[in-house]
């Protein structure tokens, strides 16, 4: 049995020499545009893709084919709110040594938007936010000027004079202004959300430091308490076959 102890923490210690430069990184992120499960689904489609085939793989990121060959694994899931609500999609990726994270997060996020159902509801998106910032310059122009009339013209109607009807310059800044600055407001967050668009914005980024997945002594444990547990079973099982023989002799 201290035979298999050994041979179990050498077979540890080689596994772990093997996959020492195995490492992990998450990102986490959302859709502002596409159901979280359809983003979740293109991702784990590349994971696919790396399995069978590193040269597409190669193409289909952009990435050198070095980098391609070092990756394991690409996973991705989504994150349920207290509320029940998935919004946030979980990114799991798995390499071997180094790889340039940006570039690898950039170039994913430019196939999810590729992807042509994406492309499509991001271009109707894209639409739809441009035209509401034309609308909303078309309203802030007629408001200023209507302002801009009613303040030359506040004091020259003979008729609102002779009721004793007067609009005062505050009164009218007062009626306007708080409009045109709300409606402002509301250009520059259709702004703000046309700049942004994508099928997949990052919350939090891949971290360039590389993150150990594996530890010498929980490999090396796990290895000879598998090697003991086979070894300790084979035995059994030869013992209990040398018993029933002697059984069958008698």
């Amino acid at each position: 049995m201290a035979v298999s102890i050994i041979v179990g923490i050498l077979l540890g210690g080689l596994l772990y020499i093997k996959d020492k430069s195995k490492y992990q990184n998450t990102m986490l992120g959302y859709s502002p545009v596409i159901n979280s499960v359809l983003i979740v689904n293109i991702i784990n489609s590349l994971n696919e893709i790396n399995k069978a085939d590193k040269s597409s793989l190669e193409k289909i990121l952009d990435i050198p084919e070095v980098e391609a060959e070092k990756i394991i694994e690409l996973q991705a899931d989504t994150v349920e709110t207290l509320d029940n609500q998935i919004k946030t999609i979980s990114i799991k990726l798995s390499f071997k040594d180094t790889i340039n994270i940006s570039k690898f997060t950039d170039n994913l996020i430019s196939y999810i938007n590729n992807n042509p159902y994406v492309a499509k509801q991001l271009s109707l998106k894209k639409d739809y936010l441009t035209a509401l910032i034309t609308q909303t310059d078309k309203e802030i122009i007629k408001l200023d000027s209507l302002q801009k009339a009613l303040l030359k013209n506040a004091g020259k109607n003979p008729e609102l004079k002779k009721a004793g009807f007067i609009i005062s310059n505050d009164q009218i800044d007062n009626f306007y202004h708080k409009d045109i600055i709300a409606l402002t407001a509301q250009k520059q967050n259709y702004i703000s959300n046309l700049e942004r668009l994508s099928g997949f914005i990052p919350i939090s980024q891949f971290k360039p430091a590389k993150i150990k997945e594996h530890s010498l002594v929980k490999t090396v444990a796990i290895t000879t308490g598998i090697v003991f547990g086979l070894v300790f079973f084979t035995l059994l099982v030869l013992e209990i076959r040398r018993k029933a023989l002697h059984l069958i002799k008698k």
